[in-house]
């Protein structure tokens, strides 16, 4: 098994499985400019690290949030409405964020542990 902590920041794009989910591969923002951009100009999935909260300023659509422990620990799952915010989560190393009703989808709920590895 991956754990987030044994995936280089830089890397552009990671994929992401579980037993419930499969593999999911998903972009990366590592770098400072590349979280701040996020999803406001067109994308739908994203791996945001280091990331404890995140924001929905200047969003026009809802988004589903995993925030996520550096072992890949899935520590909650919450609904980003446009122009809202999250509280920081207390141990969490990443934001995964999907168009909503994604997760529910995929069967992803807090205690699922991912495994990570470079795409």
């Amino acid at each position: 098994m991956t754990t987030l902590n044994d995936v280089p920041g830089r890397v552009r794009s990671v994929r992401i499985s579980s037993e419930n989910i499969g593999t999911v591969e998903v972009p990366q923002a590592g770098t400072y400019l590349r979280r701040l951009r996020g999803l406001l100009f067109g994308g739908e999935q994203l791996l945001l690290r280091p990331c404890s909260s995140v924001h929905g300023i200047g969003m026009r659509r809802s988004l589903d949030v995993a925030y996520i422990a550096g072992d890949g620990t899935v520590l909650d799952v919450a609904a980003l409405k446009p122009w809202r915010a999250h509280r920081p989560r207390r141990g969490a190393k990443a934001a995964w964020e999907a168009p909503e009703g994604t997760f529910a989808q995929l069967g992803l709920t807090p205690g699922a542990l991912l495994r990570f590895q470079a795409a």
